[in-house]
């Protein structure tokens, strides 16, 4: 893993009070550890899990507070979550002025790529060029074993993609998940993405959802993975509208399911879903 989020690590150690020995022991040299703190050397990824499962953190939280902080994430997700589109225009084009001028530092253009991501998301203004999109989808090609990272860094750039590279990524995703049979939270963080990358596809090219929601649909998911199998039949109900026209299935039998579930907030937020997406059928 990259010396980046050694610096982190650090931080959850000694806020848990855990030496440098105890976090390392069985797994790593303690002076490995010591110098990828430092930011001096990487550390394998499975390595990492290691220390992470010792220290009873959740991987999927410590990649995502890790890039958060490497990527001033958090200013952006705030900023796009109090609505504040004028300063979030303002961040996007700053960090993406930094990428353009650093064409080949990953980190400045992946800040730049979810800023302008979300501003795109909340205000269809698209200020990546041609250019910046294709050293994006450079970037994303490398991906071989999805890790935490890969998922965090796809996820937060879906709405820059064409839909053909949405469902090219996807796919590969897809094989990985069905590769990967040991690692819960992994599974769990890929099966978000994967309908993430679906629902978009709805708005963006509905061939692409379809064959993709073919490939998730054929998943034998677990009950462990009922949050997860409510989205997956969401969609299945929103695949239905776009073909027929017709919603009474989904306020009728789906809608209310939910309420009997209790899943009230859960409800409010495809019906919004279900709301955005009648209208960009209707334009």
């Amino acid at each position: 893993m990259n010396n980046k989020f050694g610096k982190k690590f650090k931080q959850i150690r000694k806020q848990k009070g855990i030496s440098l020995d105890t976090a390392s022991r069985d797994i790593t040299s303690k002076s490995s550890l010591y110098y990828w703190e430092k930011g001096q050397a990487n550390m394998s990824f499975e390595k990492v899990i290691a220390m992470l499962e010792r220290m009873r953190i959740k991987p999927s939280e410590f990649v995502t507070d890790s890039l958060s902080d490497n990527l001033d994430f958090k200013e952006i997700a705030t900023t796009y979550y109090h609505g504040n589109d004028q300063r979030l225009k303002e961040l996007a084009t700053v960090y993406l002025k930094s990428s353009q001028q650093n064409p080949y530092d990953r980190a400045l253009l992946l800040r730049a790529a979810i800023a302008c991501n979300l501003l795109k998301a909340d205000t269809e203004i698209n200020l990546f060029t041609p250019k910046d999109l294709s050293r994006l989808e450079e970037l994303l090609s490398e991906i071989e074993d999805w890790y935490y990272e890969d998922l965090f860094n796809f996820g937060n750039t879906l709405f820059l993609l064409p839909g053909k590279r949405v469902f090219g990524f996807a796919h590969s995703l897809l094989v990985k998940y069905q590769e990967n049979d040991n690692d819960y939270q992994w599974q769990h963080a890929a099966i978000a993405t994967l309908i993430n990358a679906n629902s978009l596809l709805l708005y963006t090219d509905f061939h692409y959802a379809q064959e993709l929601y073919s490939e998730l649909k054929a998943l034998k998911l677990s009950d462990n993975f009922a949050y997860e199998k409510i989205r997956l039949k969401f969609l299945d109900e929103l695949i239905l509208f776009i073909k027929t026209k017709d919603d009474s299935r989904i306020n009728e039998a789906f809608f209310p399911m939910l309420d009997y579930l209790n899943f009230h907030q859960l409800k409010l937020s495809l019906q919004n879903t279900f709301s955005q997406l009648k209208q960009s059928y209707n334009r």
